[in-house]
């Protein structure tokens, strides 16, 4: 029934989002400050991204984003302003029967829309062509190319081809020619390269990949004419990290936990075991399984166990993909350990994806202030639901 009845929503979400998308255009052109549309893609760190362009453009922008839905449904579900709330055939109906009312009623427009652009395969509507068939950019931000999702794709090369059509799209692309995957297929008569700058943070543990960040959205803002200084200041006091994605928070035992639990890929673990390497001794890296990587899952895992060595003066690793002394294959054994184990003033690093690994809870077993709880990601009716029914069927 899912893949008889699927394509049909999901071009029937597409119909209603473009026609809320050229009822936004029309509003601004009426109010003369044109609606423009800033896509961004790249293997890693787009919602980042998002939250630093929306925080470097506000409030002198009227802005929305696509926060949390960056999928060919989660695209237009978000231009119409409705959301899945437990993703049953229910809900989904539901999301059906008020899709029409939204387009009538949903008169909210804004001069700026930051829309987060993920894909997961080289076929519709998996893709970056479907994608641009409910969104157009005017400008594309393309951050960098790794082997996430390569298990759908043939080569890393073909991600980087199939991201890069958003760049050959847009009047103006952003990009990030440092990553060569990025420069060699990125083809736009305007291309401006990023600039990495350097923001500090007291609440976060940022790797050297969030200067790439900041860089695209001082550059963003820029092309807006907004004043750099000003930028700054905005970004300065709106930015906040999205949840699992490098807070810092204090631990048991007085040790520091940067949490990076919302997701895994090599680059991405690689750019965090470095910043954990700049912490004083002692170090702790626990680590879960990095998903989607297809062919070079195991080699990729044994660089990033070989990179945890030289950075950290313990590994703890989560799942089945990793070769380690202090392997667990569920977060509630690894938890267990480490509360026994750390020792005082450790930082722990936490890294890992989802779909069983759900590192997140391990974090909330080591908080000092359980009122931090609120902080980590996934923690919605939904998501404490699916964990609680994995943990249960393994005890």
């Amino acid at each position: 029934m899912k893949q008889k009845f699927g394509p049909f929503f999901l071009y029937y979400l597409r119909f209603f989002a473009r026609l809320q998308l050229t009822k936004i255009k029309l509003i601004q052109n009426l109010k003369k400050k044109p609606l423009v549309i800033v896509g961004i893609t790249g293997s890693t760190g787009k919602t980042s991204c998002l939250l630093a362009c929306q925080a470097a453009l506000t409030p002198q922008f009227k802005v929305k984003t696509n926060y949390g839905g960056n999928t060919e449904s989660g695209i237009p579900l978000s231009i119409l302003g409705l959301k899945n709330t437990d993703f049953t055939i229910t809900d989904w109906i539901r999301v059906a029967l008020f899709t029409p009312f939204s387009l009538l009623f949903n008169w909210r427009s804004y001069q700026i829309f930051l829309v987060e652009m993920g894909i997961d395969a080289p076929f519709t509507p998996k893709n970056m062509s479907y994608l641009l068939t409910i969104v157009h950019p005017d400008i594309g931000i393309f951050l960098n190319v790794s082997s996430v999702h390569l298990f759908n794709f043939k080569s890393i090369d073909d991600i980087a081809q199939e991201k890069a059509k958003l760049i050959s799209t847009v009047k103006t692309a952003i990009i990030n020619s440092a990553d060569p995957l990025v420069k060699k297929y990125s083809v736009n008569k305007n291309l401006i390269n990023i600039s990495p700058v350097k923001v500090k943070f007291d609440n976060y543990a940022l790797p050297a990949a969030f200067d790439t960040t900041f860089g695209a959205a001082f550059l963003l803002a820029r092309i807006l004419n907004l004043p750099r200084d000003l930028a700054e200041t905005n970004l300065k006091t709106n930015f906040h990290p999205a949840p699992g994605r490098n807070s810092l928070f204090k631990g048991i035992k007085e040790s520091q936990i940067i949490d990076s639990s919302y997701n895994s890929s090599p680059l991405a673990t690689a750019e965090m075991l470095k910043l954990l390497s700049t912490f004083k001794s002692p170090r702790i890296a626990v680590l879960g399984d990095m998903r989607e990587l297809g062919s070079s899952s195991e080699s990729e895992h044994k660089k990033i166990y070989e990179l945890a060595l030289k950075c950290a003066d313990q590994i703890i690793t989560v799942g089945q993909n990793f070769k380690s002394q202090n392997n667990f294959k569920y977060w509630w054994k690894a938890s267990e350990y480490l509360k026994e184990n750390i020792k005082p003033n450790s930082t722990i690093l936490v890294k890992g994806s989802q779909n069983t690994i759900f590192l997140e809870e391990l974090v909330k077993e080591l908080l000092a202030n359980k009122d931090d709880i609120s902080k980590l990601c996934r923690q919605s009716p939904y998501w404490l639901n699916v964990k609680k029914q994995l943990r249960s069927s393994y005890v």
